[in-house]
């Protein structure tokens, strides 16, 4: 089936360049790329125009902005799944690293009433930052990313690890994950389950726009599938970029809190206005 790999990305462009690279190296690879670009200066646009070229004969990459004017990844994702030709939409965020199976994965156990999600790897710092410096990919886990979590700078590597037997799915919990735990990096779902939600909710203005969908989508009466230890990332460090203190924070919790308790799962200002 004909399948979306939609990056989010806002003025870092070397991170995104690491997350385009890691598609290449797929063992299936996407039929299209769709960077969303939540409003990036000039150093983002030319990048992407230097990677399409580059890459035209693997995957077309297709480059969906919109002007800055604060935080609205979830107008942007909206946007860029209008333009989207897959039938299947796979999520991730300009600084996260696919394993060389990621795609695969999310094909493979693929489900027409549920959204896969999945967690991360949390690189360190200074391991981030020497792969940002020789620009080169990780795919799975190395020795070098073990010692480093070993000194407590990389975190979570147990995601990294590769669990497809079910039985030990179950017994490290693998088959797990959260009502609410939908990661924006690491998710996927038909196209068809996406439009019967209405997208993402753009109400939402700085945090938890992920954990909405798949609270929606449970309220439709579909699951959460998980694909841990199946579809891997490996997430680059940086600087957090929002605070459970900040307001925002706790007016998008609301707006979680009040779709759980209402069970509604067609929210208005999604992919498409909706007046009642």
């Amino acid at each position: 089936m004909k399948t979306s790999v939609i990056i989010t990305t806002y003025n870092k462009p070397d991170y995104l360049k690491l997350s385009i690279l890691s598609l290449v190296a797929q063992s299936i690879l996407p039929t299209e790329v769709v960077i969303a670009d939540d409003g990036s200066k000039d150093e983002t646009r030319n990048l992407i125009k230097e990677l399409q070229k580059k890459y035209k004969k693997i995957f077309p990459i297709r480059h969906v902005w919109h002007e800055d004017n604060g935080y609205r990844r979830a107008a942007i994702l909206n946007k860029a799944v209008r333009e989207c030709s897959g039938e299947y939409l796979i999520f991730t965020d300009q600084d996260c690293l696919a394993h060389k199976h990621f795609i695969r994965a999310h094909i493979e156990y693929s489900h027409v009433s549920a959204i896969l999600g999945g967690k991360r790897v949390e690189l360190g710092r200074e391991f981030t930052e020497n792969l940002l410096k020789k620009s080169v990919v990780i795919s799975s886990l190395t020795p070098s990313l073990i010692f480093d979590s070993i000194r407590h700078r990389s975190r979570k590597v147990e995601e990294g690890i590769p669990v497809v037997n079910p039985y030990l799915r179950k017994v490290f919990h693998r088959d797990r994950i959260t009502n609410d735990g939908i990661w924006g990096c690491n998710c996927s779902l038909y196209r068809s389950l996406f439009m019967e939600v209405n997208g993402y909710d753009e109400d939402f203005k700085y945090a938890v726009e992920d954990n909405d969908l798949g609270i929606r989508i449970l309220n439709k009466g579909k699951k959460i599938r998980s694909v841990r230890g199946l579809a891997i990332v490996f997430h680059l460090w940086h600087q957090k970029i929002w605070s459970p203190a900040d307001m925002r924070y706790y007016d998008d919790r609301m707006i979680l809190m009040r779709r759980k308790e209402n069970r509604g799962y067609v929210c208005r200002n999604g992919i498409n206005t909706i007046n009642y």
